[in-house]
C-alpha cells in the first residue's frame, strides 16, 4: 500500500493538466525562396487589384517591423485574400501551427 501512495499521480495530473499536448508540424520548412515566389505569385494573380496587394505587403512589413501581431496579420489578410483559396493555402504555408483554420470551397485549412 505504501508503494501505491508513493506513485500515485494527483488529481490534476490524472485529468490532464499538467500534460503539455505536443503537436508536430509536417509541413515543410519554408525558405526564403518560397516567400519571394509567393510575393510574386501574389503580385501577378492581384495585378487587377493593386490595392490588395499593396495593403497585403503593407501588412507584412508591419509584421516585420513588430507593430502588428500574427493574430493582427491573420485577420486583416484572410479578409484581402477572399476569395482567392489558393492564395489563401499558399498563405497559410508561413503560419504558425496554430493559426491554421479552414476555409473556402477547396476543403484545405488555412488562415
Amino acid at each position: 500500500m505504501g508503494f501505491r501512495d508513493k506513485m500515485k499521480r494527483s488529481k490534476k495530473e490524472e485529468h490532464g493538466v499538467y500534460m503539455k499536448f505536443r503537436v508536430r508540424d509536417l509541413r515543410p520548412t519554408q525558405t526564403l525562396q518560397d516567400g519571394l515566389r509567393f510575393v510574386k505569385n501574389l503580385k501577378r494573380r492581384l495585378a487587377r487589384e493593386p490595392d490588395k496587394y499593396d495593403e497585403i505587403i503593407t501588412i507584412m512589413r508591419q509584421f516585420m517591423s513588430g507593430s502588428i501581431c500574427t493574430a493582427a496579420v491573420v485577420e486583416r489578410v484572410k479578409v484581402l485574400l477572399e476569395g482567392h483559396p489558393d492564395l489563401l493555402h499558399h498563405f497559410n504555408q508561413f503560419l504558425p501551427w496554430g493559426y491554421i483554420r479552414a476555409h473556402g470551397p477547396l476543403g484545405r485549412t488555412s488562415v
